[in-house]
């Protein structure tokens, strides 16, 4: 039987080692062969401990240094694993979330920079950017010291908003390079979306079309499942300007063909990569054939009329 160790191969029978291939000290070549299979690193061989068997068998000459090896290899070892874990699709994921995050600290502290403006000058309809870029310019000798510190928390305002275009202008490029199908069809910052709830583009392609019309509306499913609600129509999908824009009563169509072509736009670029410029035109005419259907009220008044 031949036991493979983080250190070398050994042949064993009847509890006996009969032959041995010890690794070169190579901590990057240790820790390549440990990506690539199951390597034994704590235990016993024929009796004895992994930690003898290095030493016994010259791969190091003491115990201090087996453990210091093997303390430099599980290192590498994790920071490997997590370096490979960091696939395309979870840039674009933190880039989305780094700009939910920039969005929501944005809104609070406008907020606050706009009651504290108002509170030393006048009421204003100015708010986010507007104001802050305001305020930079502003001059006024008696209220200098106040000026001060409104201007440095203006400037830093501003920066957070220049900061939160310079990602979404990241996430544009790469979203056409990761998932042109689905950036085809719901845009870059929907798109970036749906990865970040789903958790990845291999976990958003094996959602049923189903899934993903709904992704986003947790509360109102649970409100439906509990009985206290109809069920959801459209969760976050609702912001792609086909449904937002669309008449009440057409919503709910236009969102299951829109999820339908955002599942099938996933598999393409989780399989293929290519942009499939069929999809878009397949989209447009689908939903053009349910904006062209009669509204519920004029199908009532023809099926009263022709009673």
């Amino acid at each position: 039987m031949r036991i493979r160790t983080w250190f070398g191969i050994f042949t064993v029978e009847n509890e006996t080692i009969i032959n041995t291939e010890i690794f070169l000290k190579d901590l990057s070549l240790i820790t390549k062969h440990l990506l690539q299979e199951q390597l034994l690193i704590r235990g016993k061989v024929a009796g004895s401990d992994l930690r003898d068997l290095a030493v016994e068998y010259g791969f190091v000459s003491s115990n201090d240094e087996y453990d210091k090896l093997l303390h430099e290899v599980n290192i590498r070892l994790a920071k490997e694993q997590v370096a490979r874990s960091v696939t395309p699709d979870r840039r674009i994921i933190a880039a989305v979330e780094a700009i939910d995050d920039l969005n929501e600290t944005g809104n609070v502290l406008s907020e606050r920079l706009r009651e504290w403006y108002i509170m030393h000058f006048e009421d204003t309809d100015l708010k986010g950017e507007e104001l802050a870029r305001k305020i930079i310019v502003m001059e006024d000798p008696a209220k200098a010291s106040d000026l001060k510190i409104m201007k440095s928390f203006s400037s830093s305002l501003v920066a957070s908003y220049e900061t939160r275009d310079r990602i979404e202008e990241y996430l544009k490029e790469n979203m056409l390079l990761i998932a042109p199908n689905i950036t085809s069809i719901a845009g870059h910052i929907l798109g970036a979306r749906l990865l970040s709830m789903a958790g990845s583009l291999e976990k958003l392609a094996f959602m049923p079309s189903s899934t993903i019309q709904v992704i986003g509306a947790n509360n109102a499913l649970f409100k439906h499942l509990k009985g206290k609600a109809p069920s959801p129509k459209h969760g976050v999908i609702f912001r792609h300007p086909l449904i937002n824009t669309a008449p009440r009563w057409q919503r709910g169509k236009i969102a299951r063909v829109l999820a339908a072509k955002i599942s099938l736009a996933c598999r393409y670029d989780l399989y293929s990569g290519k942009l499939k410029e069929d999809l878009q035109q397949e989209l447009r005419l689908k939903v053009e054939a349910i904006r062209k259907e009669p509204s519920r009220l004029r199908k009532i008044n023809k099926r009263f009329f022709k009673n």
